[in-house]
C-alpha cells in the first residue's frame, strides 16, 4: 500500500453554509462592536466608511445564500477567494480605526486559521503571506483612533511587539492547524480502508444468504429432472445402455439436492464448519507464507523451535490480513530473505518477523502505527510504509495483541506481535 495515494488536503472541501455562517457573526460582531465605540465610549473615527464595509459584507452574504445551495461545497479555489476577501475586508476596518493600535487587531489571525484547516499548502501559505504583508503595512499607515482626551501614545517598541507577536501567530497556527488537518485527513482515509475491509467480509457472508435463495429455486428444477429420469427408467425397463446412464443421472441429481439442501439449511454456518473456522496457528502462518511464494523469490524461513504448545486459533480475518501485511512489508524492504520466529508456552503465543533489510529509518520509526510517513520518508522508500503497518496495528490491537517494532543490533527490521492467553480466551479465539 502506497502512502502517496493518499490525499493530503486538497480534497477537503468546506461547505459554503459554514463561511457564510462564520461571516455574519464577523459582521454582527463588527456592526456591535463599531457602533458602541463610536456612540458610546466617544471614539471619533470613519464611521461611515465602517458600516460601508460592514453593508458591503452583508449585502455579499445574502447574495450567496439566495443564489447558492446550503450543501454546496467550495473548490479550493473558491475557498481561497472567500477567505481571501473576510481577510481584506478586517484589513480595511483595521485602517480605518487605529491599524494595530486597535485592540481587534488580533482577529487578522482567523483568515490563516481556516485556510490552514481546509485549503491546501499553497493557499494557505499565500493567505499567511499576505496576512503578514497586511499586518506590517497597518503597523505603519493606519487612521488614528483618538481617545477621549487624544493623548494615547504607543511607543515604536510597542508597535514592532505587536507585529512580531501577531506574524509569530500566524506562521504558528498556520503550520499547526495544517499539521492537524492533514493527519485527520489521513486518519479518515485510513479508517475508511478498513472500512471497506469489514464491507468486503460482510458481502462474502451476504453471498451465503444468496446461496441459500439460488439452492431453494434450484431445488423445484432438479426434483423435475429426476423425476423424469426415473419415469424413462421405467418406461426404457431393462436396456442396459440406457440404464447405467439414466442410473448416474437419478444418482447425481440426488446428491445436488442434497447440497443444496445442506446450502438453505446452513448457508454461512461457524458452527458446522469448524474445521475451516479454526486451524493451527502454526499451520496458519504456513498457509500465510505459501500465499507469497509465487509473488517474491525471497527466502522466507520459519523457526519453530520454540513453539512448544499448538493454539487452534480462530481464523478471524483481522489475524490473516494483519499478519500477511507484516510479511509482506518485510519481503519488500529485505534483502534475500525474512525469517519468521513461533514460540508459544501455557501463557502465552508469539511471532516475529524479522528481514534483513537496513531497518526501520530513525525518521519513521517513532510514527510507525500512525497512518501516515511524511513526504521525505516516502520519498527515500518508493514501496510505500504506513497504512497498511497502522491497519495490521489497529486490527490486532483490536484482538488484544501486543504488537513492538524495532531495529536489529546487526541489520534489519523486527515486528514482534504477542497473546496472553487468558486473552485469546477471553476473546473466543481459542
Amino acid at each position: 500500500m502506497n502512502l502517496a495515494k493518499l490525499p493530503e488536503l486538497n480534497d477537503n472541501k468546506i461547505k459554503l453554509l459554514t463561511l457564510i455562517n462564520i461571516r455574519w457573526v464577523a459582521i454582527f460582531g463588527q456592526f456591535a462592536t463599531i457602533s458602541i465605540v463610536y456612540f458610546y465610549l466617544n471614539f471619533n473615527f470613519n464611521i461611515g466608511y465602517c458600516y460601508l464595509l460592514v453593508l458591503f459584507s452583508s449585502f455579499l452574504n445574502i447574495f450567496l445564500q439566495i443564489r447558492t445551495k446550503k450543501t454546496d461545497l467550495l473548490s479550493n479555489k473558491q475557498a481561497t477567494f472567500s477567505i481571501l476577501y473576510d481577510l481584506f475586508q478586517l484589513f480595511g476596518l483595521l485602517f480605518l480605526t487605529g491599524g494595530l493600535t486597535n485592540p481587534f487587531s488580533i482577529l487578522i489571525v482567523a483568515p490563516i486559521t481556516i485556510a490552514a484547516g481546509f485549503l491546501n499548502l499553497r493557499s494557505s501559505v499565500l493567505i499567511g503571506f499576505l496576512s503578514i504583508v497586511l499586518i506590517i503595512f497597518l503597523s505603519f499607515f493606519y487612521f488614528k483612533l483618538p481617545g477621549l482626551e487624544n493623548n494615547y501614545l504607543f511607543p515604536k517598541f510597542y508597535i514592532l511587539g505587536l507585529v512580531l507577536a501577531l506574524c509569530t501567530t500566524i506562521i504558528f497556527l498556520a503550520i499547526y492547524s495544517q499539521r492537524l488537518a492533514i493527519e485527520s485527513a489521513q486518519r479518515n482515509e485510513a479508517f475508511n480502508f478498513l472500512q471497506q475491509i469489514f464491507l468486503r467480509e460482510q458481502e462474502l457472508k451476504s453471498l451465503g444468504g444468496l446461496a441459500a435463495a439460488a439452492a431453494h429455486e434450484l431445488g423445484t428444477p432438479l426434483n423435475t429432472i429426476s423425476l423424469v429420469a426415473k419415469e424413462l427408467k421405467k418406461e426404457i425397463g431393462t436396456n442396459k445402455k440406457f440404464n447405467q446412464d439414466l442410473d448416474l443421472l437419478i444418482s447425481q441429481s440426488k446428491r445436488c439436492s442434497e447440497i443444496l439442501k445442506q446450502i438453505s439449511k446452513n448457508p454461512y454456518s461457524e458452527k458446522e464448519d469448524k474445521f475451516f473456522d479454526k486451524a493451527s496457528f502454526k499451520i496458519l502462518v504456513h498457509e500465510i507464507v505459501d500465499s507469497f511464494k509465487d509473488l517474491s523469490k525471497k527466502r522466507i524461513i520459519i523457526n519453530e523451535n520454540d513453539y512448544k504448545k499448538d493454539y487452534l486459533i480462530t481464523k478471524k480475518i483481522e489475524i490473516i490480513y494483519s499478519l500477511k501485511n507484516i510479511i509482506d512489508n518485510a519481503l519488500k524492504f529485505s534483502s534475500n530473505k525474512i525469517e519468521i520466529f513461533l514460540s508459544s508456552n501455557e501463557n502465552e503465543l508469539r511471532i516475529k518477523v524479522e528481514d534483513d533489510g537496513e531497518g526501520f529509518s530513525k525518521q519513521i520509526l517513532g510514527f510507525l502505527g500512525d497512518p501516515y510517513i511524511n513526504k521525505r520518508d516516502l520519498d527515500n522508500n518508493k514501496e510505500g510504509l504506513g497504512l497498511g503497518i497502522f491497519i495490521a496495528k489497529v486490527f490486532l490491537e483490536r484482538l488484544s495483541a501486543i504488537i513492538n517494532f524495532y531495529n536489529l543490533e546487526d541489520r534489519g527490521a523486527a515486528v514482534d506481535i504477542s497473546w496472553q492467553k487468558k486473552d485469546l480466551i477471553n476473546l473466543k479465539l481459542i
